[in-house]
């Protein structure tokens, strides 16, 4: 099949999806926004990830594409470990680790977990009166995934996970999991993830759903040099995220980076709201990424992020 064909082909069918997404996604949102736990699995993984603003599922091409999406873990080609960390507002901390291993030309294997910390909490009874320190809480998760080339074009990735939410002396667990899929076409690249499906967590007699969503994405290097990426994502039980990033390397060994995170339907949020800058650097065998995320309406903090990758 001729390469144009072929591209118009994936470009007719993701159009189809994204619009079927978009309509779908107007009921579930109106019917359904704030209804999810464990938000902090929305939380992107990687400082080069942030510094495209997100725009990441048809780019990863390293250790991280555990999380953003499994079916591009098979471009690893040799084993890598990340160490990612970033401190939000109100001392909350988010910590990743996670480790990559290609099995096979055709198989690659990851394991990782997250954690977010949420720093002292005060308690307070029914009248207001503080109680002191409540006991420890946190959002944790474990998973291990598997990516594997189904042609020269195409791959598939799975993720299966277990998600612990404590507070107090309250906790509940979920099962849950990732399907990711991989194309690429000389100097393009695609990428399509529904993530974090599966049970719902129950506290007590409560249920609350996992924060699913489903994520399209492309990429394309123009010049040699610039890396463009954009992405569409829709949350089940939040809010449609257009996403955009630029990287430019020099000698693919130094990067800049900017990128755009936009959200159509929030009130309030303007376009110029959601921008991030990174930089990056390979010194021997390991990566150096860091991203800025200035202080807006929505946060009133900045945010910077340290993530590092080693080649093992």
């Amino acid at each position: 099949m001729p390469i144009r064909k072929c591209i118009y082909r994936i470009i007719m069918v993701w159009g189809a999806l994204v619009l079927v997404v978009a309509l779908l996604g107007k009921v579930a949102i109106a019917s359904d926004n704030g209804r999810a736990a464990a938000e902090f699995l929305n939380i992107g993984v990687g400082a080069r990830a942030a510094g495209l603003g997100g725009a990441y599922t048809a780019v990863t091409d390293d250790v991280a594409a555990a999380y953003w999406n499994p079916g591009r873990a098979v471009t690893v080609k040799q084993s890598q470990l990340i160490v990612s960390h970033f401190s939000w507002y109100q001392d909350i901390n988010f910590e990743y680790l996670g480790v990559l291993c290609p099995i096979s030309e055709r198989l690659t294997l990851s394991a990782n977990v997250s954690y977010l910390s949420y720093g002292a909490i005060e308690g307070y009874d029914k009248y207001d009166t503080p109680t002191g320190e409540i006991g420890s809480t946190y959002d944790l998760a474990g998973g291990i995934s598997a990516g594997y080339v189904l042609s020269e074009s195409f791959a598939v990735g799975v993720t299966g996970k277990y998600v612990m939410l404590s507070l107090a002396d309250q906790s509940a667990g979920a099962l849950a999991g990732d399907l990711g899929l991989a194309a690429s076409i000389n100097r393009f690249t695609f990428g399509a993830v529904l993530s974090n499906f599966g049970q719902k967590f129950r506290f007590n007699q409560t249920e609350e759903n996992l924060p699913t969503s489903l994520r399209f994405g492309a990429a394309s290097t123009v010049l040699g040099s610039f890396l463009t990426s954009v992405e569409l994502e829709h949350q089940f039980y939040g809010d449609l995220l257009i996403k955009n990033g630029l990287e430019y390397n020099y000698d693919r060994r130094y990067f800049v980076r900017a990128g755009h995170c936009y959200y159509p339907n929030v009130d309030g949020r303007g376009a110029a709201g959601g921008l991030t800058f990174g930089a990056g650097a390979i010194l021997g065998p390991a990566r150096f990424d860091y991203a800025f995320s200035p202080s807006e309406g929505f946060s009133s903090e900045t945010i910077h992020r340290l993530s590092v990758i080693f080649c093992l």
